[in-house]
């Protein structure tokens, strides 16, 4: 009776402790990986529309991909956050929020076309400073794309037990 008991409250006070280790990780992540996100895209659209202004014939695409930019970056920190905040418990049953892990993989298809652009326009700049901070900004972009793809992985990564029944339904 002791013997099945300990194999029943063992495997629950491991599934608790991760759960509650995960609470505390991200209590101690100030604004965590998505917050992050928010800041750096923030950064570089201010910088890309500053760059923009600068060159005329490039001014009207980099402007585009600045907004676009803009625009999307909101839903994809919203995404990252509740991928960010699942609970240890049900990331440990079911696995990790594999919904919002694909529309992020999509958006990173689309950040890199943004990228593609980006590139394409720095051959038409006039000014070899203007092309200089464009690099920078697509180095940049590049770099945080890199980041959430890392994101994605590690999530994608949790070990689960029914993870891939999950996967079998969504």
């Amino acid at each position: 009776m002791n013997k099945k008991f300990l194999y029943i409250v063992i495997p629950m006070l491991l599934v608790v402790l991760m759960g509650s280790t995960k609470v505390s990780a991200q209590s101690d992540n100030k604004g965590g990986v998505s917050e992050q996100h928010r800041n750096d895209v923030s950064k570089v659209v201010q910088e890309l529309d500053k760059t923009a202004e600068k060159d005329k014939v490039i001014k009207d695409e980099v402007k585009t991909v600045a907004q676009e930019e803009k625009d999307v970056v909101a839903g994809v920190s919203d995404k990252m956050d509740k991928v960010e905040k699942r609970g240890g418990f049900k990331t440990f049953l079911i696995g990790s929020d594999y919904k919002n892990l694909g529309a992020l993989r999509s958006e990173l298809v689309t950040a890199q076309n943004r990228i593609d652009r980006l590139t394409k326009s720095l051959d038409r700049a006039t000014s070899s400073t203007t092309q200089t901070e464009l690099q920078t900004q697509i180095t940049e972009l590049g770099n945080i794309k890199t980041k959430a793809e890392t994101f994605i992985k590690e999530q994608e990564g949790k070990f689960s037990l029914f993870g891939w029944l999950a996967r079998m339904f969504q």
